[in-house]
Order: structure tokens, then sequence, then C-alpha cells
């Protein structure tokens, strides 16, 4: 039969309508004539083909073939049927006679270039799609597979080139945005690779596979939250797909959602119950839940599996080098056995650290480094090590060094900001600091980290509680909309639970405020509980938890749990000791354990929650009557009548029992007045240093000491020396044990106060010991501490409210000297019998202020 149009055209749309068998029915007549037309061939090879007849179909073409050596198209769809079979060699040849056929053939020269590629002939298959987009540069596939070639052979800027050719020939093209999007992840270039994911899913919303790959890179930036969530769309797309439940994990435990974790872990044990990365990702939950044993379980386990497997046997020397089953030498031997294993010498680097073993931790960084030269985290620890022993300008460099490896390194920013913290470079600092939290905005702690860095920085509190607020909308809103219900008794006089959640029950300063408290508590009005999250309890530990009548250890506990805790124990009244400093929790009372939560201590300040209720204050650091005082803070203001702070130095006596008592006036031998600042060198401000410099300019013959390590020191030299100061007339001391550092006040007359964050601790010690410490006096929370702490010792002429005044207070006390003998022998007993040295007096005011905010809470509509 000839070739019949209409019966060729009823069989293509079969063909088109997927109808394979149909079409080949209609095609049967034309293809029993010998002389067959070679479109009716080729559409019968290509049904068979449809219809897995490869056999046919390859028959089909070899007649096209044999009858029409010029029919191009055959020549190609046959090499596609040989390729497909693995039949390489015999596909090339026909590729080949389709391009030497027809040159222009661009798909031919694609599909060549398919075939070279999977032979490994790259070269010559890189020449073939170049061609083929020569010929046809909108071929959107063989821009996509040149790129897939040119990043397996590390061409990545031109891999990225073909990789953005491809989307912009076909705009629709999702696996090219996919693709795109994990060749800039490979190359820490965060942002941009989530831009391009974001496009694939866009384009195809079941796309599982770029889900995850979005949520990986989330989960880099810090973004946990939204990683969740892609991982969660992943799964749910691909119940099966183990890489997804693995990396949800995996999100879930870096926002310490541990039960969460667990249930991702264990659904991909589901899948493949031998999957060591599940089984990592448990052992991690379970170590940081508490449970070692099982921990320790989970790395025997994959090590029974797997035992090559670095990372378990690096989890497990660890976790035993922790509870004390295990030594060094442990690690020793493991590093012995796989010396090219960077992840041993960074874990030793970990245990060595933590052991404050600084050099060797530092070797053992560098090693890790040195085996991979691209591990951003060895740089950034190594930061934080070289920081600990006070190399910070060497700090700096390696931190910048992680930070240019891994640009959206939330920690490594945090790091540097701490450096630049310690170097008194505070607009530095909180520049790095910002950038750490763009980095990771579901990171809490080191949104923590800038709130608390603001304190040092900030003059004015609206951008202290700005930042705040805007910490309790990022990380607290999403528990503030959990529904909470209260069963506690709300009977206003009855006996009052009283929570007190810190990290720091123990060798801390924060102690010589908790202790007297603690001490002077009436338990039969008053059930005192204590939350400590101290992980290696010391002799002052003990102390306080003889004074609790519920000590509670909770450092091993998530916040979820340790709410529940708080819960089933009925606290009515629950205490924030730390605010936004180390060890704090704002995501425990963001869960509303307590139906009344208060802050209080760690510095005079604001949380931004609105999970907290109240905040502690006293007359001084913010006037009752003062307009727009309310403004300053997130929690409703309750003023202690006298004093915030309730002192006792010899609480904390390390490891000399004896305090030095208060010598001489140093100036009465000397013939020359000594000035001294021991607080922290990040409080010495540019107006600090400002303020100092006049003070020694007024008082030429005055000397002045000031705490600072070995590189602080040449720091504080160019700073004061820019300033006009002589350096021959300062002195510096280090960091020693608290009672050689209490008898350095005996050699200093004056103590210099810092602003915008006034001395504390060291301005009460200053004054037991004897030194009068003049005060500026500012707007925030942080600079009002001295005019606290002087108003009520009486002494309200040596605070100033602006420089110029602190200036003239200092200078005109520094040429009295009988006033400030006096002062030399009256300080310890003036501050022994002031508010602040009366513990039972503080404390039932404290108590006071409980009771009335449970009295209100009790006023309010129980539901």
């Amino acid at each position: 039969m000839t070739f019949d149009p209409n019966l060729y055209h009823a069989a293509a749309t079969h063909y088109s309508n997927g109808d394979f068998r149909a079409a080949l029915h209609i095609l049967q007549p034309m293809l029993d004539d010998a002389a067959a037309d070679p479109e009716v061939l080729n559409l019968a090879a290509i049904c068979c083909y449809r219809l897995n007849r490869a056999g046919d179909a390859e028959a089909h073409w070899r007649r096209v073939l044999h009858a029409y050596p010029d029919h191009a198209g055959s020549y190609g769809n046959l090499a596609n049927l040989l390729m497909g079979q693995g039949r390489l060699a015999d596909a090339e040849s026909v590729y080949r006679k389709a391009v030497a056929l027809r040159p222009d053939f661009a798909q031919a020269h694609y599909n060549l270039g398919n075939l070279l590629r999977t032979c490994n002939r790259i070269g010559e298959a890189e020449a073939c799609f170049r061609e083929a987009l020569r010929l046809c540069p909108d071929l959107a596939e063989a821009h996509y597979d040149l790129a897939s070639l040119l990043k397996d052979d590390g061409r990545l800027a031109e891999a990225e080139a073909a990789y953005r050719d491809a989307t912009t020939s076909r705009p629709d093209y999702a696996e090219a945005f996919n693709n795109l999007g994990n060749l800039l992840r490979e190359q820490g270039r965060l942002r941009d690779a989530r831009s391009a994911l974001r496009r694939a899913v866009a384009l195809r919303p079941d796309f599982d596979i770029a889900y995850q790959n979005l949520g990986l890179v989330l989960q880099e930036m810090g973004q946990f939250a939204r990683a969740q969530a892609s991982h969660r769309r992943a799964t749910q797309l691909k119940p099966a797909y183990l890489e997804a439940h693995c990396s949800l994990g995996d999100a879930l435990l870096a926002t310490r959602r541990a039960a969460e974790a667990t249930a991702a872990y264990e659904a991909a044990l589901a899948i493949r119950p031998d999957c060591a990365q599940a089984l990592m990702g448990l052992a991690r939950v379970r170590r940081e839940t508490g449970s070692i044993a099982e921990a320790e379980r989970i790395y025997r386990e994959v090590l029974k599996m797997q035992p090559d497997h670095g990372d378990a046997r690096a989890g497990l020397a660890q976790l035993l080098h922790e509870e004390g089953r295990v030594e060094e030498a442990a690690y020793r031997v493991l590093i012995a056995q796989y010396p090219g294993n960077s992840d041993l010498h960074y874990n030793l680097g970990v245990l060595l650290g933590g052991e404050h073993r600084l050099p060797e931790a530092e070797a053992a960084y560098r090693r890790a480094i040195a085996l991979r030269p691209d591990r951003a985290d060895a740089y950034t620890n190594l930061g934080r090590v070289l920081r600990d022993m006070n190399r910070l300008p060497e700090a700096e460099a390696i931190l910048r060094r992680s930070i240019a490896i891994a640009p959206h390194s939330a920690e490594a920013y945090n790091n540097l900001a701490s450096v630049l913290k310690d170097m008194s470079r505070m607009d530095d600092a909180i520049e790095a600091f910002r950038r750490a939290v763009a980095c990771a905005p579901d990171n809490e702690c080191v949104h923590r980290n800038l709130n608390y860095a603001l304190t040092y920085y900030a003059e004015d509190s609206r951008t202290i509680l700005d930042e705040c607020v805007r910490f309790s909308a990022q990380h607290e809103a999403p528990l503030l909309g959990r529904a909470v219900a209260y069963a506690n008794d709300r009977s206003v006089s009855r006996r009052l639970r009283i929570g007190y959640v810190a990290p720091d029950f123990r060798m801390h300063c924060q102690s010589m405020f908790t202790a007297p408290v603690f001490a002077q508590h009436d338990h039969a009005l008053f059930e005192i509980v204590v939350y400590a999250s101290v992980k290696h309890p010391d002799a002052v530990t003990h102390l306080i938890r003889g004074m609790a009548d519920v000590w509670r250890d909770v450092h091993a506990l998530d916040d979820e749990a340790l709410a529940q805790l708080i819960r089933d124990d009925r606290i009515d009244v629950l205490v924030d000791l730390n605010l936004h400093m180390a060890g704090g929790r704002p995501l425990l009372f963001a869960r509303r354990p307590a139906p009344v939560q208060v802050q209080w201590l760690a510095y005079p300040g604001t949380t931004g929650s609105r999970a907290i209720g109240y905040r502690l204050t006293d007359p001084w650091i913010d006037p009752p009557d003062q307009p727009g005082v309310a403004d300053r803070y997130s929690e409703r203001s309750l003023w202690l009548p006298e004093t915030f702070w309730c002192f006792d130095p010899r609480v904390v006596t390390g490891d000399a029992p004896d305090m030095p008592e208060v010598g001489p006036l140093p100036a009465e031998r000397n013939h020359f007045i000594t000035f001294g600042c021991l607080n922290n060198p990040c409080k010495a401000s540019e107006r600090t240093l400002r303020i100092w410099a006049a003070v020694l300019a007024a008082t030429p013959n005055a000397r002045f000491v000031l705490l600072a390590e070995r590189g602080a020191r040449e720091r504080f030299t160019v700073r004061l020396s820019a300033l006009g100061v002589d350096m021959s007339r300062v002195a510096y001391v280090g960091y020693q044990e608290r009672s050689a550092y209490l008898d350095t006040y005996n050699a200093i007359d004056i103590g210099l106060d810092t602003f915008p964050y006034n001395g504390h601790t060291t301005s009460l010690d200053a004054l037991w010991m004897g030194v009068p410490v003049p005060s500026r006096a500012g707007e925030t929370a942080c600079s009002r501490a001295g005019l606290s702490l002087l108003m009520n010792l009486g002494l309200p002429e040596l605070v100033a409210h602006d420089d110029a005044a602190y200036v003239d207070i200092v200078t005109r006390l520094a040429s009295d000297i009988p006033r400030l003998a006096e002062l030399r022998a009256s300080l310890r007993f003036r501050l022994e019998h002031s508010p602040m040295m009366n513990a039972p007096r503080f404390t039932r005011n404290l108590e006071d202020a409980y009771r009335t905010m449970w009295r209100e809470w009790c006023a309010t509509d129980a539901d």
C-alpha cells in the first residue's frame, strides 16, 4: 500500500493521544509496502519503542536508514535506543553518521555529547555540547548538561554560567535552578543558592529534591525554622526520602526540639535501619538530653556496622572522656590509626580546649585545617582558642579566614564579634554581631549576644529595647501563640513557690548577690526552688544548694522539658537571673511555665519579652516619677524601695579564704594620686577614654592603673596616646585570683568608672576595699548602676550627669587628700551598714515584691 496521508494523520493523532497500539494498527498496511515512506517507518519505530518493543523499533529504524540513508532523524532515534541498551559503541557510530550527514543537526551533537560523557571522554563531550549550542543557542538541555560536566570538572564559574544560560533559555527549567542552587551552596553563596532553590520549588511544587536542598541551604544560614518546614515538605512529597528525614532531625536538634528530632531520625531508621546518619543524629539527641548510656550504645552500633566510621569513633571517645571513662590517650590512639581523619583532630581540639589546654588545642585545630584547608569550623574554633590565649589580632585574622570560606557562618561572625569586643572595638563588634544575626536569624543564642553587647555600647534605652523586642518577635512568637493554663491555687496569702533559674550558682560573681538573699528567705512563707544549669558544681554550688527547699539540676534538660518540670512543680513566681547573658534561657520563659514571671539581677535592663511580666529596679536606676521610664522596657517595672542589689563579697573567696584588709591611702606614701579601673577592658568606650584622658590632663602628677592583658595593653597604649596621655603614667595589671585582685585596690586612691556600662560588681569590690568610684550617670539602666550604688552609700556628690561634671568631681576629689583618707577609712563600714548589705531587709522587700505580683495575678480573670 502506498503512502496514505489521511491514514498517517490518523495514526499520528492516536500517537499524540498516547494510544500507540492503535497508531501501529493504522500504520501496518503502509508498513507492508516494501517501499514504505520513511516518516511511516519512523513513527512506527517510535510507537514500538514506547511499547517496549525495542527489537521492532530498531528494525524499523534500520529499515529507514537502509532505504533512506539521508534520514538524519532516524539516525538520532536509533542511536538513542542503542545508548539506552548500553550498546555505546554502536550508538556512537550511528550518532556520528547523523552529524556527518547533517552537520547542522544540533540535537545529534547534543546526544553524542551525552554518550561521550557517559564514556568519560570529557573533552570530546564538551566539544559536542558546545557545537550543539553554537548551532542552537537556546537548547536548554545542552546548557544544563554542559553545566553538569563543567561542575564535575571543577570549573565552577563556567558551570554557573551554563546553568544560568539554561534557565535563560527555559525560564521554567526547575531542574536547572535546583542544580544551580546546589552549585552556589557548595561555594558558600547561600543567599544566591536560596534564591535559585526557591525558584525551583515555585516552578515545581512537587520537586522533593529541591525542597530538601533548600532546607540544607537554610540550615547552613541558621534559619532552622524555615529549614524544618522545607525538609518536612520534602518528606511529605516523598515519605521514603531518607536524607530529608535525617536533615529534618538535624534542623530540629539545632533548635533543641529533641523529641521532634528523635521522631525524624526514627522515621529515617524505619526506612533504612542501618542509616549511619540517622543513628549519629539520634546519638547526639541522647547526649544532649542526658541519655548517655543510650548514646554510647548507638555509637557502638554504628561502629559495629562501619568499624572505620571516624565520626562515630570520635563521638564515642568524646562521650567517654566527658564521663571520665577514657583519657585523652584514646583520641591519640585513634589518631594514630586514622592520621588523616580531620574530624579526630578537630574533636581532640574540642576536648583539649574544654580542659583549657589551649596551646595543645591550637595544635590539634591547625592539624585538622592542614588535612582539610576548607574546614571553616576548625578555623572558627581556632579563633576562639586564640581569643582565650589573648592573641586577639591573630584570632581576628583566623576568624576572617573562616568567614571567607563560609561567608554565612553565624558562629564565625559571633566569635569575631567577641574578639572585637575584647579589643574595645565596639562599633566593629556590634556590626559583626548584627552580621551573625543576619546569617542565623533563628539562632537565639547569637541574637542574645547582640542584645547583651548593646548594653555596653548604646547610650539610649530605645536602641537596646528595639533589638530585644526584635528578638522576641523572631524567637518567642511561635511559643507565645500556644495556649497556657495554670492549676495554681489562687489563694493570695498562701505559701508561694518561687523558682530561680540560672547557670551561675557556682564560683561566680552572681553568687555574691544570690547567696545572701537565699540565706534570708522566709521558708515558712516561701518555698524556694532552684533550677540550676550548672555543669560543673563547686563549693559555692554546695553552699547555695543547702539554702534551697528544692534543688533541681537541670543542665541536661532542654527548654521544653524544663518548662514541663516547672509546671509540674507548680511554681507561682519564676525568676530569670540572667537576661541575655551567657547561659540564659529566654525560650524557657516564652513557654510561660509559671503564671508570674520576673527578671532580676544579671544587669538592670530589659529582655524585650512579652512572656516576662515584671522587672525589678530601684528608685535610682529608674526614678518612678521620671517621664518615659516605662517606655524603656518591655516589662512592667516594679520598684524595690532602696536598692537593686544585695551584696556580700565574702561568699566567693576563691582559693584564698582570707580577704585583704583595707590598707592606708596610697597617696599619703606616694605623694601622688593613683587612679584605677579594674573593669573588663571592653567597657572602655571611646567616650570613657576621652573622659579618662581629661582627668589625667587635669591631674598632671597622677598615675593610672588599668586591668589589661597582653594585647589589650598595646591597644590601650595606642588609644590613650592618641588622646595625649603620657603612657609612662599608666601601669597595667592582669587578671588575678580574687584575693590578689582585691589587694590591687590597696594601690589605688580613686576608681574611674566606665560609660555607658558602669561598673557593677567591680565598683562594689572597690568600695569594699575603701576606694571611692565617682560615676557618670546616663539614660540606660546599666549607665545608672554607679548612681544607685553611690546614693545607697549616701555619696550623691560623687555622681555626675555629664562628662565635664565627672572630670570636675574626680579632680576635686583627687586634690582633697583628707577627704580621700576619710573615705578610705569609712567606705567598708558604710557599705556593710547600707541597704546593699542588709540582706534580711532586702529579702523582705524582695518577697513583698513577689507577693505584690502574685496578688495582681490572683486578681486577674481565671480564664
